[in-house]
């Protein structure tokens, strides 16, 4: 591949976000892709760029080593950051090639991405999403019962990602949607219930994993580690899962990291699609934290022979105002081209 300038690519207007926009042109595809969602907020990425090449690395520093012990979650996040970086490079026209866990000894390093500033972006590119992944934030709020999502809607996001073994289930069935929040609800009890699972989303929530200042998270992390929050917990998540005009469910054929990693890479998709269409979204984790109870997920969505990876609810809300809190740029890149 030919080796453009390092100089800001001429004529291309990039939405600002969080931070200085970087001028060197592989930082600036880092620069949105840790804009990426990833469970419980934890940021598990880290970036070595090089002359051409931008390898994403999972930081086991920030892996939720009881929440989950195979790493699922882990590598759904990573899949979200590189397609991400993929989206910023179609925005900038261009070309990417990936290569996944090139080295096989190495689960740590997930993705080599190949830039070729002086390529053609890869067929199937959505660059408008680009401004969405500046927007967009997980939504805590409640969804408006009187806002259907509409068919139009569902197409739009069903279609928005093309990977074959990934399949995208919409569950709107009241009866489906019910047994969910039952599920979550004792997912939340179980994994409550569980000291090494409460520390570590003390520390979690400590250390600012889901974004909230550093008083509300001291006040989070004291919460979690000393009060019986299990049950109140437990219930407002239930009652959001109930209470979705529609929940989805992304499997997989298989269940190893590729497959895991190729979820993320659909569902960051998903996320900014439905963006596009002042869609709210937020992911439904614990019920799939616990082996037996995801195995019961798969049988309430009716999934045959499939694997269930990552659930999310989605509807009509009130856009999240306050800032996403993400980590500073330097502070996950290294330059290896320098």
């Amino acid at each position: 591949m030919a080796q453009p300038s390092t100089a800001p690519t001429p004529g291309i207007d990039w939405p600002l976000a969080d931070e200085v926009l970087p001028s060197h042109w592989l930082s600036r595809l880092v620069y949105y892709a840790r804009l990426a969602p990833s469970t419980h907020n934890t940021q598990p990425w880290k970036f070595v760029i090089g002359r051409r090449t931008i390898d994403v690395i999972a930081d086991e520093a920030r892996w939720l080593r009881v929440a989950d012990p195979h790493r699922r979650e882990l590598y759904v996040s990573l899949g979200c950051a590189i397609e991400s970086l993929r989206i910023a490079a179609d925005f900038a026209g261009y070309a990417t090639d990936v290569s996944y866990f090139p080295i096989p000894q190495d689960a740590t390093l997930v993705a080599r991405v190949e830039v070729d500033g002086s390529g053609s972006k890869r067929d199937g590119a959505l660059p408008y999403l680009l401004p969405r992944a500046v927007t967009r934030r997980t939504s805590h709020r409640k969804f408006d019962p009187a806002q259907a999502v509409t068919d139009e809607d569902r197409r739009a996001i069903y279609t928005c990602f093309d990977s074959p073994d990934i399949a995208l289930h919409f569950i709107t069935e009241r009866a489906s949607l019910d047994r969910l929040a039952d599920l979550e609800l004792l997912a939340d009890r179980n994994l409550f219930a569980d000291d090494a699972y409460r520390s570590e989303l003390a520390v979690a929530v400590g250390e600012g994993f889901l974004g909230t200042s550093w008083l509300v998270s001291k006040l989070g992390q004291l919460a979690i580690s000393t009060l019986p929050v299990g049950r109140q917990v437990a219930q407002s998540d239930a009652q959001r899962v109930a209470s979705a005009p529609l929940a989805a469910l992304l499997s997989s054929r298989h269940d190893q990291p590729l497959d895991q990693v190729h979820t993320g890479e659909a569902y960051m998709r998903i996320a900014l699609a439905a963006e596009s269409r002042q869609l709210r979204m937020q992911p439904v984790s614990q019920v799939l934290e616990l082996p037996e109870i995801r195995v019961q997920v798969a049988e309430a969505a009716g999934l045959d022979d499939r694997y269930a990876q990552h659930l999310f609810r989605l509807g009509h809300a009130k856009a999240e105002t306050e800032a996403r809190r993400r980590r500073p740029l330097k502070d996950m890149v290294l330059r290896a081209d320098l």
